[in-house]
């Protein structure tokens, strides 16, 4: 049997791309390597961001519940909506949602912090369940009768010229599938990206371990924040973050860790809740739950299609897209890969696409990430001037690792006379920083 297209990968990307697919008549085949994808086991990030033009689109959440409580829960209901501002599509999510209505960066002596939020306390962003969304999203790929198969890996994919041999592997027995088209939304580890050969030419740029924990029992903590801490002083260059936990524990905390070969991300954990300016926090906390995964950061795919194969969402991008950026990645590939079976160029428009819609694939992009670059460049100690520039200031609400830091040192910028006269070490790092792009 030959497929009209495969799909490698059932995130939110691959399941919102088949559905579309089977909607538009294609004979589709969507192959997961997971056994059940209601279950989260790999961090990822479950947050739907708000932000206006956010990589390209600005995000609903219409929540079909008012909130309620003091965090401002809205429970699972059958009402809430999620859609796409600009290219249309609309999903039902069933499932509980969190508001984030701040965001704090803290300095190292925790007198001084960066603040986003709005006047009137409207989100920035939604923590939601993933897991529940795409066992929603699975239950309609199913009922449009696509082929679903699960506990499969795909290791490997050969592309002809009228058609992709995949090769896979269920419980040790092995076996091909094939398709006239292919779609691979396998993440930022993507084993078919890198098997046809789509990864040569990208900037490597560093590979991270990453834990997070959720946590009950940390003292000060609100699921309705996104707090970091900036400063060697707890620990790590990378700055640790505390956000809100899981469904069904919204209570719970979630610290997030990045660790390098050098410090894993666990001895992190260690110094941060015991050493660090907020050891006090988590006195009486206990670790409930941990996932944990490793980052790849590659340069952008700048031509997501090679032949009859289409990578879409983290298995061609710089960061991760986020839910938002999945789900228009799979709306956009279903049509792509219709018009291609039509003898129209559907790869291509779908690149246009991509590089219109996502800030990554802008050279310049690579000069904000000096916003984040603060340590170990900045001491803690000069971290902590800068961000008292910020005394009494509340940016927009965003949640935007394009727009936060923009923000940032635009205000800071706003002092930059005081900041030659008073300290012109700083003056001297700032300037040479942010002439510097993340490929130099």
């Amino acid at each position: 049997m030959i497929y009209d297209v495969a799909i490698v990968g059932a995130g939110p990307g691959g399941l919102h791309a088949a559905i579309w697919a089977a909607k538009k008549g294609l004979k589709v085949a969507l192959i997961e390597k997971r056994k059940d994808i209601g279950k989260i086991t790999r961090y990822c990030s479950e947050h739907i961001i708000l932000d206006k033009n956010y990589n390209g689109d600005t995000i609903i959440v219409e929540p079909g519940r008012p909130m309620e409580g003091p965090n401002c829960m809205v429970p699972s209901n059958p009402d809430n909506k999620i859609r796409s501002e600009k290219f249309g599509w609309e999903i039902t999510y069933n499932g509980p949602l969190c508001p984030c209505l701040d965001k704090y960066y803290y300095s190292a002596d925790l007198k001084h912090n960066a603040h986003y939020g709005w006047p009137d306390k409207s989100p920035i962003a939604w923590k939601y369940d993933k897991g529940g969304l795409q066992q929603q999203l699975l239950d309609a790929v199913l009922a449009l009768g696509v082929e679903f198969v699960n506990n499969t890996t795909c290791y490997e994919a050969n592309d002809g010229p009228d058609e992709v041999t995949l090769k896979c592997v269920t419980e040790g027995k092995r076996f091909r599938l094939k398709a006239r088209k292919l779609i691979a939304a396998d993440g930022a580890s993507a084993q078919i990206a890198q098997s046809l050969g789509m990864n040569e030419g990208r900037m490597y740029f560093t590979s991270a371990p990453v834990v997070a924990l959720y946590m009950s029992g940390v003292k000060n903590y609100s699921p309705n924040e996104w707090v970091g801490f900036w400063g060697l002083c707890y620990g790590s260059a990378f700055a640790p973050l505390l956000g809100t936990g899981p469904a069904g524990h919204f209570d719970w905390a979630d610290l997030i860790l990045v660790g390098s070969l050098e410090k894993k991300p666990m001895e992190l954990f260690e110094y941060f809740t015991k050493q660090s300016p907020v050891a006090w926090m988590f006195e009486t906390a206990k670790v409930e739950r941990m996932h944990s995964c490793t980052t790849k950061a590659f340069a952008p795919m700048k031509k997501p299609y090679r032949g009859n194969c289409l990578m879409i969402g983290d298995a061609a991008a710089f960061v991760e897209v986020q839910a938002q950026g999945a789900l228009n990645c799979g709306f956009w590939a279903a049509d792509a890969v219709a018009r291609e079976l039509e003898g129209k160029p559907g790869f291509e428009e779908y690149g246009k696409t991509w590089l219109e819609t996502f800030e990554f694939n802008d050279d310049g992009m690579m000069q904000v990430t000096t916003g984040y670059a603060l340590i170990p460049y900045y001491t803690d100690e000069q971290v902590v001037y800068l961000f008292s520039l910020l005394d009494g200031v509340v940016m927009n609400g965003s949640w935007s690792q394009y727009d936060s830091p923009r923000m940032m040192w635009a205000e800071i910028h706003k002092h930059d006379e005081r900041i030659k006269i008073e300290r012109p070490d700083i003056w001297e790092k700032l300037t040479k920083q942010q002439s510097r792009t993340l490929g130099d």
